[in-house]
């Protein structure tokens, strides 16, 4: 698949809290969230990592082939869990179904 190679992870994050009224009412207890998001590691800069959750196996030829993206400031990331080094993305162990 053109050389296309990219590790498969995990990473673990912390996003916003946030309130939608006017008025913080005296009882609202902020607390972080912390999210989990897995995919392909499509870029990984001193600023900020990518994460794509689908990749199009069938668009050959096209612009774009990759959907669902995830850029995650560095700041805010708690941990990375690589799930598979780098493989061919053609050769993930999907049979195709038929």
């Amino acid at each position: 698949m053109e050389g296309i190679s990219a590790p498969l992870v995990a990473v673990e994050w912390e996003d916003i809290t946030a309130y939608s009224r006017t008025a913080i009412p005296e009882d609202f207890e902020p607390y972080r969230l912390r999210k989990l998001t897995c995919g392909i590691l499509w870029k990984d800069t001193e600023d900020y990592v990518v994460v794509v959750g689908d990749y199009d196996l069938t668009n050959a030829g096209k612009d774009y082939r990759h959907n669902d993206f995830h850029i995650i400031p560095k700041g805010v990331i708690r941990e990375v869990t690589v799930l598979r080094e780098s493989t061919p993305l053609s050769v993930v162990g999907l049979e195709r179904a038929g």
